[in-house]
């Protein structure tokens, strides 16, 4: 079943069509000159707009990465929500290469590690769990990871990052909306060409008809001394 917005680009996409093939078989006419226009920035929009959605789902996939502060004492480190995403998903990973390593969250078990979120009047606890993962869906676009430094694994600390991408959960859906939005981009690129083709083609058919503009009246002829 279709979405009702995409039965909406539909209709318009296809109502901007039929304003293109007037424009490039139809007789030259000002009006369509003037709607064959109107159709390229349709076009046009509707694929900005895709390109934009395309370009908030690469960067959902992640992930985005977070120094730690490893001097003693009590931190916070705000996460951000990666593009689209519906939640979060954190990992502690290797500073140099960052690669994902579950022991990690063992070894540094001593920062008891969690992030604290009142969502839809509960209040959660969220820490990492056996294989060094914390995954949750949140509305929030960030969100606070705490966690204590000690001087026992300062110089374990100071080698790790945060890693933030979205819940594994995501991944197919967001891949096969990244297909679709390419699709819809080919699509409306396709329309964007063909608008532009029956802009050329009337202003040709009124520049061949003398229409394109204003009559220009000649001079007077000066007056007789």
């Amino acid at each position: 079943m279709i979405e009702p917005l995409a039965a909406v680009v539909l209709i318009v996409s296809a109502l901007f069509i039929s304003i293109a093939l007037l424009g490039l078989l139809g007789r030259g006419d000002r009006i369509r000159l003037s709607a064959s226009r109107v159709a390229m920035v349709g076009f046009a929009s509707f694929g900005a707009f895709c390109f934009w959605r395309e370009v908030q789902l690469r960067q959902s996939a992640g992930p985005v990465y977070y120094e730690l502060a490893a001097s003693p004492g009590p931190h916070r480190l705000i996460l951000f929500k990666p593009g689209l995403s519906p939640g979060y998903r954190v990992q502690l990973v290797r500073r140099a290469d960052r690669t994902f390593d579950k022991d990690l969250s063992a070894q540094l078990s001593p920062c008891q590690w969690r992030v604290l979120k009142c969502e839809k009047l509960a209040l959660t606890r969220h820490t990492f769990d056996a294989d060094g993962v914390m995954e949750f869906d949140s509305e929030y676009s960030d969100v606070v990871l705490e966690y204590d430094a000690t001087p026992e694994v300062r110089s374990l600390l100071e080698g790790t990052a945060i890693a933030v991408r979205c819940p594994a959960a995501f991944e197919k859906p967001m891949e096969n909306g990244q297909a679709s939005l390419n699709r819809w981009m080919a699509f409306f690129l396709s329309g964007l060409v063909l608008a532009g083709l029956g802009v050329s083609v009337q202003r040709r058919k009124l520049r061949a008809a003398g229409l394109t503009g204003p009559k220009v009246q000649p001079p007077p002829p000066p007056a007789a001394m």
